[in-house]
């Protein structure tokens, strides 16, 4: 499954290259998740990539579709956290495995090369936890996610921007990163 999908995202990637309006955009993710119960904050960070297409463009806005993966996450460890009833876990970790969103990313231009942009759309993705003490082998789950951020394009097409982002109700991140248009 993993090499088809590889296939087609390489096939589209070549077939609408021909079009000025689609992008790719890279970025490093800062994440916070706080897990039920759990008085300590986890802070696992990864990596963003997102295929995007300008679907409509308007005097006063552009909207785009995008894809995303986020890839390469490195867990959050601490040695020891408490829950709300002061229970203990040592050597304890939280895990994103899998995350996929796909979003409506609205862009509003501030100027004529720097972009505010607000995005709405669904998130897929496995968030788990663990601990010597216990283990949520933790399960798909899908969510509305939503964000802000801001966006500057250079005269060569290329994209600098950052973003805030709420993907889960206790996994949101901040994302700072480049873009390119074809």
């Amino acid at each position: 499954m993993h090499k088809s999908l590889i296939i087609i995202l390489v096939s589209s990637s070549v077939i609408l290259a021909q079009s000025p309006k689609v992008y790719l955009n890279m970025s490093p993710i800062w994440s916070s998740y706080e897990s039920k119960g759990i008085t300590s904050e986890f802070k696992p960070t990864g990596f963003k990539w997102t295929a995007g297409y300008v679907v409509k463009e308007f005097s006063y806005a552009s909207l785009a579709l995008e894809g995303s993966a986020i890839l390469g996450v490195n867990n959050d460890k601490k040695s020891t956290v408490q829950n709300s009833s002061g229970e203990t876990f040592n050597t304890a970790q939280v895990s994103i495995d899998k995350m996929y969103s796909l979003n409506v990313k609205s862009m509003f231009p501030l100027t004529q090369s720097f972009n505010a942009n607000l995005y709405v759309g669904g998130t897929r993705g496995k968030v788990f936890s663990s601990s010597d003490e216990s283990t949520s082998k933790g399960a798909f789950e899908s969510s509305i996610s939503y964000g802000a951020g801001l966006e500057y394009w250079t005269p060569v097409d290329v994209s600098l921007y950052a973003n805030y982002m709420q993907y889960f109700k206790n996994l949101d991140a901040i994302e700072v990163g480049v873009g390119f248009r074809f």
